[in-house]
């Protein structure tokens, strides 16, 4: 029994430390390789292609004109504009003309129906004009320059059906949002350069990316049934033979969860998709014709069980310090805890550094650094626990998934 609990904790211990180096060499790698901070786009060799922007909306009437009015100032020649109103109860339809001011390239398309956002993203890639979909969420605000990036980086390769723009939290002002800008930096950013190498970027996710709209509808479209339907979608285009990318240079601005009760929401969300995407494809994956997949399966396999560990050997502490159990010793936890700190910071600082170029409000955030790992990893720990270990049982719903989230009024425009 003792041997079981010290191999349980060694994994513990060891996975994040492992982990954390990939992820750093990867993103040392895709910096020297593929990245180049204030490089002029590069026009495709037959010119800029036209581009549909999709902006699903369900009761977005707080934060829509500026989305709206974001996509119509890009510095793109040929582009449009379709707003996906999901059956609003709110203006959100007469708001987002407002906010075009008469501009023709905006479309307004209105379901009375609240149908759910993968769809309306169905309806948007059926009804789109050109080959090239952007697909944007309605609280965002994407840079000027945003559209010609990804173009040029989808361009780049005939095997890209999928490119994932880089996100940078608005919202900054408390604790929760400080660290949510670490983890746009520190978490994704570093995740997407690393898997981007491998042409296998595991979400090219709704806040913003771009794809090759026939390759999408070949694959069946987004899947209303999924919680996470931006995540399920992307492993499909991966397992149907295509890659994904990653462009940091494709700013897009976007609100994050300010209070605890919208964050835990947000990361039960999570989770609960992760599993419903590992539940339909996971026994597909593991076939030998999809073995490009199998490291990014076994990471996503790998975190379930490293998050289901750490609560059991959080109770484990609880129980040797209250119980004085021989379950491991205190001062071996605590000197764990202060070596994952530093490996967070070394991670955090490379990462802050990495981004610096597009957002350089990110280095006041690393005051929360040492702690940062510890709060995230139990919210996510627990949330995993919760509906992660459950959707991969279980499955997806019968039903489609509808959407109501609370926004808050944007009231900056730039990235």
């Amino acid at each position: 029994m003792q041997t079981a609990f010290e191999i349980l904790l060694a994994f513990v211990a060891i996975y994040p430390v492992i982990t954390a180096a990939l992820w750093i060499a990867g993103g040392v790698m895709f910096r020297a390789w593929e990245e180049r901070p204030g490089d002029p786009e590069l026009e495709p060799a037959g010119g800029w292609p036209g581009v549909s922007i999709l902006i699903p909306a369900y009761n977005e009437e707080a934060v829509i004109a500026t989305s709206v009015r974001a996509a119509l100032e890009s510095d793109y020649p040929h582009f449009e504009v379709l707003v996906l109103d999901d059956g609003s109860s709110d203006d959100t339809e007469a708001t987002a003309i407002e906010a075009a001011a008469g501009d023709r390239r905006l479309r307004v398309l209105r379901d009375p129906v609240n149908r759910g956002k993968a769809e309306q993203l169905n309806v948007g890639f059926a009804r789109a004009r050109h080959a090239l979909v952007l697909v944007t969420d309605a609280d965002t605000h994407m840079h000027p320059h945003a559209i010609r990036y990804l173009v040029a980086r989808i361009e780049s390769s005939p095997v890209l059906a999928g490119v994932a723009g880089a996100p940078h939290v608005t919202n900054r002002d408390g604790v929760l949002c400080a660290m949510q800008v670490l983890e746009a930096a520190a978490i994704i950013g570093l995740i997407r350069r690393t898997q981007s190498l491998t042409g296998r970027v595991g979400i090219v996710a709704g806040v913003l990316g771009l794809f090759h709209r026939d390759r999408v509808i070949a694959v069946g479209g987004y899947n209303g049934r999924m919680a996470t339907e931006d995540i399920e979608l992307t492993w499909r285009l991966l397992l149907a033979g295509w890659q994904t990318a990653y462009e940091p240079r494709a700013l897009v601005g976007m609100q994050v969860p300010s209070s605890l009760h919208a964050l835990w929401a947000q990361r039960q969300r999570w989770a609960r998709g992760q599993g419903e995407v590992l539940r339909s494809h996971m026994r597909e994956i593991c076939r030998w014709r999809n073995h490009r997949m199998w490291l990014l399966g076994l990471e996503s396999v790998a975190s379930l069980i490293w998050v289901f560990c750490l609560g059991c050997s959080l109770v484990l502490a609880v129980l040797n310090v209250l119980f004085d159990q021989p379950f491991g010793s205190f001062g071996v936890g605590l000197a764990w805890g202060v070596a994952i700190s530093v490996v967070a910071t070394i991670q955090l600082t490379l990462a802050v550094a990495l981004s610096h170029p597009y957002d350089r409000w990110d280095v006041r955030a690393m005051l929360l650094g040492p702690i940062y790992p510890l709060l995230f990893w139990l919210i996510s720990a627990t949330a995993a626990v919760n509906q992660q270990i459950t959707a991969l049982i279980r499955g997806p719903q019968d039903r489609g998934v509808v959407w109501d989230i609370p926004r808050e009024r944007l009231d900056s425009t730039s990235p």
